[in-house]
């Protein structure tokens, strides 16, 4: 199992320069294919009159010189990486951003994309990585609205819990495991559920991994005066994890995202990049 096409989803020229250069070196290290993409949003046309019409044209015409910029930014950031790199510019018309996105990452092995950026004007219209991660069916990797992540994947965290998701991302990312030079595998407060927990509750998904040629360690963490989501991020300056694995828990209700504690923790929170699976 490898990487060999990568789905960046950009969407903010200020942006642009730290996603390239983490897909750039996970592009090199599998000898992947990275494509960038934008995608307009949709503006409703039907029944507009005449000076909704031009307000229409306008906002159409801002995007699409922000895409011209976003271009040229990635063009500019892969100068210099040895990475085969495609375009993608992409008019949806009624289509909503998430759903196209959808379309595009579901023929990838790997998305990456942006946390969300509150500073970011169109955050709410074209920031969608809570929504990526629930219903593509792929790993996405999410990395910070901030900071540089020189490193991806030397030193991995895992969070397990025994359950579905963890076991999805725990396996997704295989690929990054067997290049690590050293995996973490923890479930933080495991006596919390004790059914699935069991007495030495990250040893057997260890050993599957070492089988995989992974390195791995099984370790707990006993945090009962914090949240998981916060006793994972604590952990990570001491270590030097610079990539969190983990499931994402979450569904659609009523059109709304409803995330687990943990999962929205990490996703407002971050500090390294993570790689989620549903």
């Amino acid at each position: 199992m490898t990487y060999k096409t990568i789905l960046l989803h950009v969407n903010d020229e200020r942006r642009v320069a730290r996603l390239v250069s983490v897909a750039a070196q996970i592009a090199d290290r599998f000898q992947a294919h990275v494509i960038g993409l934008y995608v307009l949003p949709p503006v409703p046309t039907y029944g507009a009159t005449s000076a909704g019409a031009r307000m229409i044209a306008s906002s159409l015409g801002a995007f699409r010189q922000e895409a011209e910029r976003v271009h040229a930014a990635f063009e500019e950031a892969c100068k210099g990486h040895p990475v085969v790199a495609e375009w993608r510019l992409i008019e949806p018309k009624q289509r909503g951003v998430a759903e196209t996105i959808m379309d595009h990452a579901r023929a990838a092995d790997l998305l990456i994309v942006s946390q969300r950026d509150p500073e970011f004007d169109f955050t709410t219209l074209l920031d969608v990585p809570d929504r990526l991660v629930i219903e593509t069916g792929r790993p996405v990797l999410i990395v910070p609205r901030v900071g540089s992540y020189p490193t991806i994947g030397k030193r991995i965290t895992i969070a397990w819990n025994g359950r579905r998701e963890s076991a999805r991302a725990a396996f997704d990312a295989l690929p990054f495991l067997q290049r690590a030079e050293s995996v973490r595998i923890v479930w933080v407060n495991p006596r919390a559920e004790k059914e699935a927990a069991g007495d030495l509750p990250t040893v057997e998904i260890a050993t599957t991994l070492a089988r995989h040629g992974v390195k791995c360690e099984a370790a707990t963490s006993s945090a009962p005066d914090l949240g998981v989501g916060d006793a994972l991020l604590s952990s990570f300056a001491d270590d030097g994890t610079d990539l969190l694995v983990m499931g994402a828990y979450g569904h659609s209700r009523f059109r709304e995202l409803v995330f687990g504690g943990a999962t929205r923790h990490i996703l407002e929170h971050m500090t390294v990049p993570a790689l989620l699976s549903h």
